[in-house]
C-alpha cells in the first residue's frame, strides 16, 4: 500500500525546516532552552512542540492542515466529521454528553464505564439509569450489554433519551454491540460508545466491527492505546445520524473541554497514527497476528498459566490483546510481578489474570524472557480451576443521590465494615482499569464490601482520597423510589 497523506505533519516539517527564531510561546523555544537532563533525549521533538502559528491552523478553528488531517480521519472512519483530542478518550466523554442531552435528561449507562462517563454525566447534569452487564464465566469479567437488558431498563424508564457503551471491555472482548444499537434507535435513543481501545477496528476483520459502522451516533477512541499515538491523544467520530445543530454543540462543547494550547506533538501523532493505519495492508496484518499467535502459542506451554481463548461463537474479540490466567495460587497482581523481574511490563493485571496488550507492528516477546519467566513460575504448584465471582453490579438502577444533592448533605467517614447499607458520598475506583466499584451517590451493599476486601487481599489499588480504603465517605439518605 502506498504512502498515506500526512498535512499536519508536513507542515510542521516545513516550518521547522524554515529554521524559525521563536518570540512566541513554549518558552523552551524550539528546544533552545531545556533541562540538561533531558535536552539530548527530547530535542528531536521540541522543535514540533510549537502553537499556532502561520500555516499551521488553529484546532479550535481549523481551516488547514489540522481540517485535512481531520477530514482524512474521517474518510478512514467513514465519520460525517472526525475530531481529534488532546485529553485521552475522557474529553471526548465529557463533550458528548455535555453536548448532546439536556440537564435532568435520563440516560441509560453502561454500569462498567469507565469513570470519565460518570464524571461526564455528574457535569452534564443527566440522571444516569445503570444497566448491569453479562459476564464471561470463566473470567468473571464483563463483556457488554444485552439488548434484553437494554429493553428492561427501556420499559422501567421509558424517559430515556439516550445510552452510553463501553465496547469492547479492557481485554478487548464483547458480546456483539449490533442487537444493542438496534433496540436503542428503535426507541430514539442517541448512542455515545467510549471504544477507547478499538481504534483500530476500522481495519474490519479479523478485528471486532466498529461502533460507528454498527450505527452509533458519537464513538470516542482512544488512539493512543492501540495505534501508535502519544499518550492522551485521541479522536472523536460523529456519524451522520446527527443532526447539523447536534453537530454544532459537540464542536462548542470541544472548546470549552479542550485546553486553548493544544498540543502540536499529540496533534502530529494524530495525523500519523491514521496514515499509520491507511499504509498497513493485508500482509502486514496477516504477519502481525501470526507473531501474536505464536507468542500465545509459547506461552501455553507454561503449564502454571493459561492463554484465555475467547469463543468466537459468543463475542466479537480483539486478536492484539492477550489474557493470561494464573494456574496456580499467585494472584493475577502477583503474577505481574513475576513478569515486571524479567522486564516485560503488562498492561494491566486483576485478581487471577494478566493483560498483554500487543501492538499493530511487529516485535514480540523474546523466547529468551519466555524461558525466564517459565523458570520464575516452575516452583508454583498447579491447583483446580474455579470460576471468578463478578462485583456486585445490579440489573437496572439509579442512583440514590445526584451529585449536586450530595454537595449540600452532611457527610461522615466510616470504616468499610460499617459502611454497607449507607450511601456512598465518594467514589471507589480499582485502577487500573479505573472503572468504579461504587459510584458517588450509590448505596454500598453487603457484597460491594466483600468484592473490596476480595481485591485488596489480591494487591488491587484503589484511586482516591484513600488508597488503602480503611474507610468510605457516606452520606445519610432515605432510599429513592
Amino acid at each position: 500500500m502506498g504512502k498515506a497523506r500526512i498535512p499536519l505533519i508536513q507542515a510542521l516539517q516545513d516550518h521547522r525546516r524554515k529554521q524559525p527564531y521563536s518570540y512566541h510561546v513554549p518558552g523552551h523555544k524550539n528546544g533552545r532552552f531545556f533541562h540538561s537532563s533531558l535536552k539530548a533525549d527530547f530535542q528531536g521533538a521540541l522543535g514540533y512542540d510549537v502553537t499556532e502559528l502561520i500555516g499551521l491552523d488553529d484546532l479550535h478553528a481549523p481551516e488547514g492542515p489540522i481540517k485535512e488531517a481531520q477530514d482524512a480521519a474521517a474518510r478512514l472512519y467513514g465519520a460525517r466529521e472526525s475530531f481529534f483530542l488532546v485529553g485521552g478518550t475522557t474529553v471526548g466523554n465529557l463533550a458528548t454528553l455535555y453536548a448532546l442531552f439536556s440537564r435532568g435528561d435520563t440516560v441509560f449507562i453502561q454500569r462498567n464505564s469507565h469513570k470519565s462517563v460518570f464524571h461526564a454525566a455528574e457535569i452534564a447534569g443527566v440522571q444516569p439509569v445503570l444497566i448491569g452487564p453479562e459476564y464471561d464465566e470463566g473470567t468473571g469479567h464483563a463483556v457488554g450489554l444485552t439488548a434484553a437488558a437494554l429493553e428492561a431498563a427501556l420499559a422501567r424508564y421509558p424517559e430515556g433519551k439516550g445510552l452510553v457503551l463501553t465496547y469492547p471491555n479492557y481485554f478487548g472482548v464483547s458480546l456483539a454491540i449490533e442487537p444493542v444499537l438496534e433496540v436503542a434507535k428503535k426507541a430514539g435513543l442517541l448512542v455515545v460508545v467510549d471504544e477507547a481501545h478499538g481504534a483500530h477496528f476500522c481495519l474490519g476483520e479479523p478485528f471486532p466491527p466498529s461502533a460507528l459502522t454498527a450505527g452509533a451516533d458519537a464513538v470516542v477512541q482512544s488512539a493512543h492505546k492501540m495505534l501508535p499515538a502519544l499518550t492522551m491523544s485521541s479522536y472523536l467520530h460523529l456519524n451522520g445520524t446527527l443532526t447539523q445543530a447536534q453537530c454544532g454543540n459537540v464542536k462548542e462543547a470541544l472548546a470549552m473541554f479542550q485546553s486553548s494550547s493544544p498540543s502540536y506533538l499529540l496533534l502530529a501523532s494524530l495525523d500519523g497514527a491514521r496514515a499509520y493505519l491507511e499504509e498497513l495492508d493485508a500482509n502486514d496484518i496477516r504477519s502481525i497476528l501470526d507473531e501474536v499467535d505464536q507468542l500465545k502459542q509459547r506461552l501455553a506451554k507454561i503449564e502454571q498459566i493459561k492463554i484465555i481463548n475467547w469463543p468466537e461463537e459468543r463475542y466479537h474479540f480483539d486478536p492484539l490483546k492477550v489474557t493470561i490466567k494464573s494456574n496456580t495460587n499467585l494472584t493475577g497482581y502477583q503474577l505481574q510481578e513475576l513478569f515486571y523481574q524479567i522486564g516485560l511490563y503488562p498492561e494491566m493485571a486483576d485478581e487471577c489474570h494478566v493483560l498483554l496488550t500487543l501492538g499493530l507492528g511487529r516485535g514480540a516477546v523474546p523466547q529468551r524472557a519466555i524461558d525466564q519467566l517459565q523458570e520464575l513460575l516452575s516452583p508454583h504448584e498447579l491447583v483446580p480451576e474455579v470460576k471468578q465471582l463478578p462485583i456486585d453490579i445490579s440489573r437496572v438502577t439509579r442512583l440514590h443521590a445526584f451529585a449536586g444533592e450530595l454537595a449540600h448533605m452532611p457527610k461522615q467517614r466510616v470504616r468499610l465494615q460499617e459502611a454497607s447499607g449507607r450511601i456512598a458520598a465518594e467514589t471507589i475506583i480499582p485502577y487500573p482499569p479505573g472503572i468504579p466499584l461504587v459510584l458517588k451517590g450509590e448505596m454500598i451493599t453487603e457484597r460491594a464490601v466483600e468484592s473490596i476486601r476480595r481485591l485488596q487481599r489480591a494487591g488491587a489499588t484503589f484511586q482516591g482520597s484513600q488508597p488503602e480504603l480503611e474507610s468510605v465517605l457516606v452520606t445519610e439518605l432515605e432510599e429513592r423510589q
